[in-house]
């Protein structure tokens, strides 16, 4: 039996593995939030979770107790809520209006928090098929932004990591889950006789922030793509890290996904992998009877594979400090099919130090071009101690071709992806000069 919280008044559940979309319309009647997607991409789902945006279709109802739900139901009739339904119908906003009920939700909170991006992150993670969104970004800019609302904090911690340890380590049958934006997604929401441990209980709070030391960061592996996004340790010791959090899906996905199940779930083309890889970062990797720390570059074996044993768990993400000066300079770009809620078709995460024109310290990460990152030491080897010129970089852009092995998918092509690689390598590498 689940006990949540849905504006305001305590439900029960007694079924298993459902979402909290699924409870929501089939058991409470709430049909405000809508199913599109399933896949976190469309936004028709959007709730308030603890006060923060998310996709109700990518949310165990399980995982939900012991939290604070809000519905459009709920949301329209606040004061910021009302704003931004009278803003919408004003301007004209509305076609269909399938998707409205998730704007006013995503807008709202947005708002409301004070998050990141704004009117934008709330548009981005949105899906309009209707109105090319100009009359809905029209009404949004007239909305008030100065107020703020208190978070609810509500959040179930009563789980301790050595129980959960010896839970993974007598059960290999038990999934570990902590925002579940992918792993929900890749059992295609076939989760009748999947058996979860939900992370987000544990109350160890190392677990769950960024502590920053003289030897660099710590990032816990319940760290959300939020929470990067506005940690300042993060922005002055790993700039690189922050642009890959922002092109990382929707401020829905980013408010309850982690950096630690964007690792395990070890995508070649995962956008924190690349970042991560070019800052050189390593894992502490917990097991109920020790402890052992793991290069990022060993524990991703290929794609979906991990080093990962029986009865593991991530436990802590190590960010060395990197070197620092004015000639220091961190780099990440993607390319992909859109400008929001796009997977890479190649991305580049690269941290460089130059000198009078002359590398002097490099670290490169191609994503999406190979089975894992792509750290290309060959490459990296001819660059160091060369200038900048076309020369140098048209000898490495024939190193570079040879180091990585992209293929031919629905996504793009191998021809294509060695092609964009190289130009994103020059690119770079031309803007610090």
């Amino acid at each position: 039996m689940t006990m949540f919280t849905v504006n305001g008044v305590v439900h029960e559940t007694h079924e298993g593995n459902q979402t909290l979309l699924e409870v929501l319309r089939n058991e409470l009647g709430l049909s405000g939030a809508k199913l599109g997607c399933g896949e976190g991409e469309c936004g028709a789902c959007t709730v308030l979770l603890d006060g923060k945006p998310i996709c109700a279709c990518l949310q165990l109802a399980s995982s939900t107790q012991g939290h604070d739900v809000r519905t459009v139901e709920f949301v329209a009739e606040t004061e910021i809520g009302r704003d931004v339904v009278r803003a919408m119908i004003t301007a004209g906003a509305v076609q269909c209006g399938f998707c409205t009920p998730g704007i006013v939700v995503a807008a709202a909170g947005q708002v409301a928090l004070g998050l990141p991006d704004g009117f934008d992150a709330a548009l981005e993670g949105n899906l309009c098929r209707c109105t090319g969104y100009a009359k809905i970004r029209q009404a949004l800019e007239t909305i008030p932004t100065e107020r703020k609302t208190p978070l609810v904090v509500t959040t179930r911690r009563d789980m301790q990591l050595t129980y959960a340890l010896s839970r993974l380590a007598a059960d290999s049958g038990i999934i570990p889950i902590a925002g579940g934006t992918d792993l929900l997604v890749r059992h295609e929401h076939d989760l009748v006789d999947k058996r979860f441990l939900d992370l987000t209980r544990l109350n160890e709070t190392g677990l769950a922030v960024i502590r920053c030391s003289d030897q660099g960061l710590v990032i816990g592996p319940l760290v959300t793509w939020t929470d990067i996004l506005c940690n300042a340790d993060v922005m002055r010791e790993a700039p690189l890290l922050i642009e890959a959090a922002r092109t990382v899906a929707s401020a829905q996905v980013r408010n309850v996904g982690t950096l630690a199940g964007n690792i395990a779930t070890a995508s070649p083309a995962g956008d924190g992998l690349v970042a991560l890889s070019a800052l050189g970062v390593e894992l502490e990797i917990s097991h109920q009877a020790y402890q052992r720390r793991e290069s990022l570059a060993d524990f991703i074996t290929g794609p979906g594979r991990t080093s990962l044993r029986r009865g593991e768990l991530i436990t802590g993400i190590l960010i060395s400090r990197q070197p620092r000066g004015a000639d220091v300079r961190q780099f990440f770009r993607k390319v992909g099919p859109r400008r929001a809620q796009a997977i890479s078709k190649v991305s580049l995460g690269m941290v460089v130090k130059i000198e009078n024109g002359i590398i002097q310290y490099l670290r490169l990460a191609f994503g999406a071009v190979g089975p894992r990152p792509m750290t290309c030491p060959t490459t990296t080897s001819f660059l160091l101690g060369k200038a900048i010129n076309q020369p140098n970089l048209e000898r490495a852009s024939e190193f570079l071709v040879k180091e990585i092995s992209p293929i031919n998918d629905h996504r793009s092509t191998e021809i294509y992806r060695r092609e964009v690689a190289v130009r994103l390598l020059s690119d770079a590498l031309l803007q610090f000069t």
